[in-house]
């Protein structure tokens, strides 16, 4: 069985599971940041949950450091589980399948703004404001600064791109240039 559909499974499992226990927000929440902290060292993740040296017991421990405080009983026994058939190898893909899963049950689009510089709440508020007007659902928008932009912002919703920087101002007038 190839890797997408083991994480589709698991993951629609754990949200009919969190659902049907009233906990889907909280085992969202941890899964976000076991998510964001796998990100961060996937190869050493990778390396110690693939280890057959490693015992069940650490790679609990391991996961559970990841999920960080709180955890969740539902997520802790989620855990316990995949751990026990042998996938967690897979908990990452696992994660982030149940993430996309949860936002499109509660109607939530995830929206990733890039500015040059930090930019005030008031602005960041308007630009939620008009997402949920425009798409008619609520908006978990992620903020970064990168001064590589130069001026202005990147918002990504979905799959798609709004560029309104001055970086991509410039290539795209370079390739303009250059046809």
């Amino acid at each position: 069985m190839d890797n997408g559909k083991i994480s589709v499974r698991y993951a629609r499992a754990l949200l009919d599971t969190a659902f049907k226990q009233q906990c889907e927000t909280e085992v969202y929440e941890g899964l976000v940041r076991l998510t964001h902290n796998y990100s961060l060292a996937i190869n050493p993740f990778n390396e110690a949950l693939s280890n057959p040296m490693v015992t069940d017991d650490e790679k609990l421990s391991l996961l559970r450091t990841a999920v960080g405080e709180p955890i969740h009983p539902c997520l802790d026994h989620f855990l316990q589980f995949v751990i026990a058939k042998k996938r967690e190898n897979k908990i990452h893909l696992i994660g982030l399948k149940y993430q996309e899963m949860y936002r499109k049950k509660k109607g939530i689009i995830l929206a990733k703004v890039t500015t040059a510089a930090v930019m005030d709440e008031a602005t960041l508020e308007k630009i939620s404001d008009y997402l949920k007007a425009t798409f008619h659902c609520d908006v978990e928008m992620h903020v970064k600064v990168d001064p590589a932009l130069v001026g202005g912002y990147t918002l990504d919703i979905e799959h798609d791109r709004m560029d309104a920087s001055i970086a991509g101002r410039l290539k795209q007038l370079k390739k303009e240039l250059l046809l």
